[in-house]
């Protein structure tokens, strides 16, 4: 497989804008609508679609990426960051739903099981489209002979076409397009015509003879009409909180700036009268451990103190008389500790007090 098909086979790839322009030949809408596009990537596929048509189009889209989503922003009506999984939408709203899901797989429940992404994407997404609505769904050709995505298209959607990338894209790319037309009513009736069709496109001589090229399909004015719809919907966002959307709200809050000014450093300020005359042992203890260092008094009386203890060790002899009559010497090493008290005066005066 192609460098391109090894990243096809790794995740997300965008709709080469080819196929888009022959997608959008084989689209006629009736009338305004919405249409959704639930894994967007950079929005250029709904614009795509869109482009220059007659009718008032309003263009939906999630996408989970950091990137892609500020493009996709910046060129479809309404797109939100989050996960597919994380959406609420108002069921049966879309016109058009087009999907195109990540070709990977995701792990599942503790058994550690994974499942791929297309099938699941499908599902949900499906119920976000209108009856009688229609769905592009592009997906790897040997994806479609998945049982379960297969018989799911098969059961839900006429009115069907499928077809394969033009041939400047699909060597590298392999992927099929399915455009079909959701089905009404609860009980739905499988067209095992096309289930086995769908469950031979794993064989690539099938798809070579029997899966019809984009631009033939195009070519033979084959279209699929979208139906006149919503052009605003009701429900559409996640259940996801985004920080960008409160962090403001957060910074500029009363409580916020509360918390800041109880959490700031205390500076430590002496001045004044004492409420207790403080012994001069204390006095001492203050000076030595810088507590009032700095500038004291006023005018002519301003002095600039500072105070540090001065720490060393000292060591001396001592003797110790046994009751044998014997004698033994002993080295002991204490700590000792100074006080050093320099003040200027006004006058400029250094004065040291040890």
């Amino acid at each position: 497989m192609s460098h391109i098909g090894n990243k096809l086979r790794m995740g997300f790839f965008a709709t080469p804008e080819e196929q888009g322009n022959y997608l959008r030949q084989l689209l006629s809408f009736t009338g305004d609508a919405s249409i959704l596009d639930p894994t967007a990537g950079e929005g250029d596929i709904l614009k795509q679609l869109t482009k220059d048509q007659s009718h008032q189009l309003t263009t939906y889209a999630v996408e989970l990426d950091d990137n892609r989503f500020e493009k996709a922003k910046a060129q479809l009506d309404h797109v939100v960051h989050a996960p597919l999984e994380s959406m609420v939408v108002s069921n049966e709203s879309f016109s058009l739903l087009y999907l195109n899901p990540p070709y990977d797989f995701e792990m599942k429940g503790e058994d550690g099981k994974a499942e791929r992404k297309e099938h699941r994407f499908l599902l949900q997404s499906s119920r976000y489209l209108a009856k009688h609505g229609i769905l592009i769904y592009v997906i790897p050709s040997y994806r479609f002979s998945d049982k379960r995505i297969a018989r799911f298209l098969a059961t839900n959607f006429d009115n069907v076409g499928l077809m394969k990338f033009s041939s400047n894209d699909y060597d590298d790319f392999k992927q099929a397009i399915f455009i079909g037309r959701k089905k009404s009513g609860k009980r739905k009736v499988t067209n095992q015509k096309l289930l086995d069709f769908l469950l031979r496109m794993d064989e690539p001589t099938f798809v070579d003879q029997y899966v019809t090229p984009i631009n033939v399909m195009v070519s033979a004015n084959k279209t699929w009409k979208v139906p006149s719809g919503k052009t605003s919907i009701d429900i559409f966002y996640s259940r996801l909180e985004s920080k960008s959307e409160y962090i403001e709200d957060m910074l500029n809050s009363k409580g916020f700036h509360a918390f800041k000014e109880r959490t700031k450093p205390k500076a430590l300020s002496i001045g004044g009268d004492p409420i207790i005359n403080i012994p001069q042992g204390q006095m001492a203890l203050l000076l030595a451990s810088g507590a009032i260092n700095g500038l004291i008094g006023h005018g002519d009386k301003l002095h600039a103190v500072q105070g540090m203890e001065i720490v060393s060790k000292e060591t001396t002899e001592e003797k110790k008389q046994h009751e044998s009559g014997s004698t033994s010497t002993k080295s002991v090493t204490r700590t000792k500790r100074d006080i050093s008290v320099k003040v200027i005066t006004p006058n400029g005066l250094v004065k040291k007090f040890v």
